[in-house]
């Protein structure tokens, strides 16, 4: 007779055992924006180079590396399920960001032996590959990356790795995914999942139910201008919980044998100081900064461009600057809204009488 698996029981505490708890402190795992027990969805449509920037990540986080500016505190084991690159491609793809370091200051060492891959192309026709939907294969999963003590885990992509999911556009559909994501969020691990753009190239493809997972949100868009190289696209955050800074703002980046070419997307940041400058809730460039993730530089360089458009003009920026003074300092005057108003003096009427 089979035993009947059991499955660990539910635990709970108390107040007092919540506020005892010494908990370790989380690291960042791609700093600035990804830390320990997080997941983060990147999206892109096909051929823009969201398997290029993914894979760059897993090499900088397997080999303690970086990719342009972000870093990776220290190397970690990373497994990879990858449902549909063809393996010599991967391969290639491999051998070429070492060689151009695109992936720099790795540990060799660390690389080669802290990255497990799991193409769906490398196994016989008759086995039966990872679906992220099915329970059995969370389970699965899970249990390999506690055999290999991987830390991180990336799927790439969505689509060819959850054959159970229906209908993407189906907010219950993405329940079992969910469930997915939050048993690494339960196990510690840190989840990439790599996905496709809808047909505007605008969004993530599917229901917005499953960004209530995601600590990250990362798009990937065509770039205004073409550009050369394998892999060319605007990254853009949607949303973030980490420390944040100005890498984090727009910026093009490009890939070819000079590596990862990564340059501030000026019409992006142009429009979101703007924008920002706009709401008359920042006095100054410094708090515009603050507020934006970026660098003063990077905000003043915004300015001087939309000005130079002539949207808006210089003086325009001041004006806005000493209006959203003026609100605040109102704001602080308890009796500004209540004050009575000054006589008013008419023309013509002297002003002793």
């Amino acid at each position: 007779m089979t035993a009947r698996h059991t499955e660990p029981a539910l635990k709970g505490l108390t107040a007092a055992q919540l506020l005892a708890r010494q908990f370790p402190p989380r690291e960042f795992v791609i700093d600035p924006w990804l830390r320990t027990g997080e997941s983060a969805l990147i999206w892109a449509a096909t051929g823009v180079g969201k398997t290029w920037l993914t894979l760059s990540l897993a090499m900088a986080i397997a080999g303690g590396g970086r990719v342009w500016e972000w870093k990776a505190s220290k190397p970690r084991k990373v497994l990879i399920i990858d449902g549909e690159m063809n393996v010599q491609d991967l391969q290639e793809r491999v051998r070429f960001l070492l060689d151009t370091r695109g992936v720099d200051g790795v540990d060799r060492r660390e690389l080669d032996r802290n990255i497990l891959f799991m193409p769906r192309q490398y196994q016989d026709p008759r086995s039966t590959f990872f679906d992220i939907t099915n329970t059995d294969d969370q389970h699965r999963i899970l249990a390999l990356m506690e055999e290999q003590e991987a830390e991180a885990i990336i799927i790439d992509n969505l689509t060819t790795c959850a054959d159970g999911l229906d209908d993407e556009n189906a907010a219950t559909a993405f329940r079992s995914i969910m469930s997915f994501l939050m048993k690494m969020k339960q196990a510690d691990k840190t989840a990439i999942v790599v996905h496709y753009a809808n047909k505007t190239g605008t969004d993530a493809r599917g229901s917005t139910a499953l960004e209530a997972t995601f600590e990250v949100k990362l798009g990937l868009q065509r770039p205004a201008v073409s550009k050369p190289g394998s892999a060319a696209f605007v990254t853009t955050f949607g949303k973030f919980r980490g420390r944040g800074d100005d890498s984090l703002s727009p910026r093009t980046w490009s890939l070819s044998e000079a590596g990862w070419s990564v340059e501030e997307d000026a019409d992006s940041v142009n429009g979101r100081v703007v924008a920002a400058l706009e709401t008359l809730r920042y006095v100054n460039q410094a708090e515009l900064a603050k507020a934006l993730g970026m660098s003063q530089p990077t905000v003043s360089r915004a300015l001087t461009r939309a000005a130079a458009l002539g949207a808006p003009r210089k003086d325009e920026v001041e004006r806005l600057f000493i209006k959203a003074r003026e609100m605040r300092r109102a704001e602080k005057d308890p009796f500004a809204d209540t004050a009575e108003p000054a006589e008013e003096v008419l023309p013509g009427i002297n002003e002793e009488f």
